[in-house]
């Protein structure tokens, strides 16, 4: 009998730890490795992009040290996420290009229709061959900015799926997708557990789909683990703080068992890196920054408000105390009568009173900002977004 095991990181987002106060993490990954026979490591995006050291990485240096880190950790494959296209496809490209496995992305075209990175690759181990297909979620024009990804189109992850699991499956025993999305439904009962936009379509994937043994996902930052249909699946949640793992028995040309579950980092001891100096680091934080473009920034990720987003010193670290994550940003719907009263003690861009009345004069008015400006009952909706990367990457690419 042979046995093949996938060890899987997604939405690492450049920390290497799971947490602010603990060790463990991506740099656990090593010591868990060792417990396996020869296993096929594998990142499932979101993994260059995400934190402020990322950020002094992407806008300071050619090629990212996290790419140097996954060579020698030793992933055998790596697929982009959605905020690994922050930076512009250039910027990915060059990281792909000096990493020493392979980069994969099944449905990501330029626009004269030609692929960016290879769609799939297949690894032997010992006499078994595994093929691996890489995908990044269809929906990256509604949740990424037009300037990073203008010249690229991102095809349909199920049209894709179609196209490319029957020309891997002839070839391997196992196959396995990589997929940077989430979970759509439940998975034991197939209940819908959000809208269904195609952002996240991993329960699709499984159900329609025939001939995939394993699926990676991600994106969400959440855990799941699992068999349905007859495919296992792993979602390794965020910062390293889980690894996937995928196991694969194979008796002849028989699948004659799939395993499938999650590994706590916290259990493995971590080996140390030193990818950056510090005192460089701690430099760049007091490094002017351009807040000149933020409004155009702002009316972009959140159109159609009036906009009260309180900026410290114009600093790069300054900046990164305004924007408390998950949700740095928010937009409050407000009756007059109560932006009135915000009004009278803050500055909202595009109002101002007059003779104790808002200009222009509305019913009802959409705030957006970084702090909490109004109760939670006048909260009508929480941005995830990673404001403070995004905007400086984007002030990197115009410079």
């Amino acid at each position: 009998m042979d046995k093949v095991t996938i060890l899987s990181t997604t939405d690492v987002h450049g920390f290497l730890t799971a947490a602010a106060n603990e060790e463990n993490g991506l740099c656990s990954l090593h010591a868990i490795a060792e417990n396996y026979h020869e296993p096929i490591l594998i990142d499932n995006g979101d993994f260059l992009v995400g934190s402020p050291e990322t950020t002094f990485f992407n806008t300071t240096m050619t090629i990212s040290p996290l790419v140097e880190l996954a060579n020698k950790i030793g992933f055998d494959v790596m697929v982009p996420g959605n905020h690994d296209f922050d930076y512009g496809i250039d910027f990915l490209k060059r990281q792909a290009e000096a990493f020493n496995g392979k980069y994969l992305c099944a449905n990501v075209l330029d626009l004269s229709d030609e692929l960016i990175f290879d769609p799939y690759t297949i690894i032997e181990r010992g006499e078994l061959k595994i093929g691996v297909i890489g995908v990044i979620t269809g929906a990256m024009p509604q949740i990424t900015d037009y300037e990073q990804i203008k010249d690229l189109k991102f095809i349909d992850v199920i049209d894709t799926l179609n196209h490319w699991v029957p020309q891997v499956r002839e070839q391997v025993d196992v196959l396995i997708i990589s997929y940077h999305g989430g979970i759509e439904r439940d998975m034991s009962t197939g209940q819908p557990t959000q809208y269904d936009t195609g952002e996240d379509q991993t329960y699709r994937i499984i159900h329609e789909i025939a001939g995939i043994d394993g699926v990676i996902c991600g994106h969400q930052h959440r855990i799941n683990a699992g068999v349905l249909n007859s495919t296992a699946f792993v979602q390794p949640g965020y910062r390293g703080n889980f690894i996937g793992e995928l196991t694969f028995s194979i008796d002849g040309n028989h699948m004659s068992d799939k395993k499938a579950q999650l590994i706590d980092t916290k259990k493995y001891k971590v080996v140390n890196e030193q990818l950056y100096d510090q005192v460089s680091f701690e430099k760049w934080l007091e490094t002017p920054l351009d807040l000149s473009h933020f409004d155009q920034y702002l009316a972009r990720k959140v159109p159609g408000t009036y906009y009260a987003v309180e900026l410290n010193a114009p600093t790069i670290g300054a900046f990164l105390t305004n924007f408390k994550p998950p949700y740095t940003l928010s937009t409050y719907h407000v009756s007059k009568s109560e932006l009135v009263e915000l009004l009278l003690s803050r500055t909202v861009q595009g109002i101002r009173l007059k003779n104790g009345q808002p200009l222009p004069d509305q019913s009802d008015y959409r705030i957006t900002s970084n702090k909490a400006i109004f109760p939670s009952y006048r909260l009508e909706t929480n941005y995830i977004y990673n404001v403070f990367d995004e905007y400086i990457a984007s002030v990197s690419i115009k410079e």
